[in-house]
């Protein structure tokens, strides 16, 4: 079989695809319009491996070429590319259409902010309580990589978990509805964690973002959990028996949890977990890298990366549940959002640290002036952005008396393009000079 890989990535996704393809004896060839250079060892591997590769361009060839497309999330799906491939699919749709999830109950998992948190901290609970889960999706776990798991534990004679944990974007949500409509399994539950506007620098308006959400709701699933935030909307807009609605908000005992956990708590509790079972797997949860993951903690400071937060709404989410005053590190790329978002964050901040990129120059900083709000920057690197914070840190400390303890904290509410690979990148530098920060002070 011909399969065209179209958008290898960096994060990953397009690796395990290829490399799937290329273990079952395929040709693959990969497209990209990114240099070798930017793609890395990874292409490097692929490329030992027999696969073709066409970078900095796409060639119809290719597509015509291909008997099937495996298609990165990013790629638009109007790209007219796409009408000449005989067959489309994505890592999801392949691993939705394997019988091997057949008996595997799926909780598919989508929201602005909070669902790759909601995604490891369900699985984590359940992994506690005895029942096997596996993550996949918009994470970082491709469903090839948990399609070879499937297939090495039948070729063992070994059992299949009992749950499947999938988090998916709005844009794997459109690919999965486009490829395999009314042929999607069954999911034991769907899941809404929060909604608010995001990547409208893609979709243009709210309204589209929120028609790709609505069609996970509208699926076959035995029960949808969501934010009472969206509760009557969802209701208005998406055909559904109302039985099936529950929000989080009403499950008993949710409000006694740190709001970040309580769509993994109200999870859990429909799936018939002890409440108890649950609230001891959750403080034993480490969380999830660049979610307002605590990095280190020396002397009067802590650094926390929360570079995942790339719409403003998701500042003001992660610094509300913040025990402790903080400096904040912000901005970046627009995506087409307003700045406002996080107008309350701005405001708690003691000091504001912006990394430049055009929402930062067109919206944030003229925020900022608007508010009078005083800030630092606009840096054009992660170790400048971060010296100023320290610097800004140990002069607040210095003059504190009571709870003499600060955050140091980067969460920019914006995408992180032009100055960083991705937003993994992003916190991946903030998190090294933490570090080395904190073994310097020891």
């Amino acid at each position: 079989m011909n399969v065209l890989i179209f958008g290898l990535g960096t994060l990953g996704g397009g690796f395990a695809a290829a490399k799937y393809f290329l273990d079952q004896g395929d040709a693959v060839r990969i497209t990209d319009l990114r240099s070798e250079s930017v793609l890395g060892t990874p292409l490097g591997i692929l490329k030992s491996l027999g696969a073709e590769t066409i970078l900095q361009e796409h060639r119809q060839e290719d597509f015509l070429w291909a008997d099937v497309v495996i298609k990165n999330p990013a790629v638009p799906a109007n790209n007219p590319l796409l009408s000449l491939a005989k067959r489309i699919e994505t890592d999801i749709t392949f691993l939705f259409s394997s019988p091997l999830v057949q008996n595997i109950h799926i909780i598919a998992i989508t929201g602005t902010k909070g669902k790759t948190t909601t995604a490891a901290a369900v699985a984590h609970v359940l992994n506690t309580g005895g029942h096997e889960a596996l993550q996949c999706g918009n994470m970082g776990i491709s469903g090839f990589s948990i399609l070879l798991e499937l297939q090495s534990r039948l070729h063992k004679g070994q059992s299949n978990p009992e749950y499947l944990v999938c988090e998916l974007s709005s844009w794997q949500i459109r690919d999965m509805y486009t490829v395999m409509g009314k042929s999607l399994p069954q999911f034991r539950m769907v899941v809404l964690t929060s909604l608010f506007p995001d990547h409208l620098n893609s979709y243009g308006d709210i309204n589209a973002y929120k028609q790709d959400k609505w069609l996970l709701l509208s699926s076959k699933s035995k029960l949808i959990v969501l934010s009472a935030q969206v509760y009557d909307e969802v209701k208005a807009n998406v055909d559904i028996n109302n039985h099936k609605l529950i929000a989080i908000e009403n499950i008993p005992g949710v409000k006694k949890i740190e709001a970040r956990f309580q769509p993994a708590w109200a999870i859990c509790r429909k799936l018939s977990l002890p409440s108890k079972l649950i609230t001891e797997a959750l403080a034993s949860f480490r969380g999830v890298p660049h979610r307002q993951e605590q990095i280190a903690m020396t002397g009067n400071f802590v650094f926390i990366n929360d570079s995942a937060a790339t719409i403003p709404e998701a500042v003001v989410f992660s610094t509300a549940s913040l025990p402790w005053h903080y400096v904040l590190i912000c901005g970046g790329t627009d995506k087409n959002l307003d700045a406002v978002g996080m107008l309350k964050a701005l405001q708690r901040a003691l000091s504001i640290h912006v990394l430049d990129g055009s929402f930062s120059q067109n919206k944030l900083i003229p925020l900022l002036k608007e508010k009078q709000i005083p800030y630092f920057g606009p840096f054009g690197t992660m170790k400048e952005a971060f010296d100023s914070a320290v610097s800004s840190a140990k002069q607040h400390a210095s003059i504190r008396t009571e709870n003499p303890i600060i955050s140091i904290l980067l969460s920019p509410g914006a995408a992180s393009f032009v100055l960083f690979k991705h937003e993994f990148d992003r916190g991946d530098q903030f998190r090294a000079l933490a570090l080395q920060y904190a073994s310097e002070s020891l």
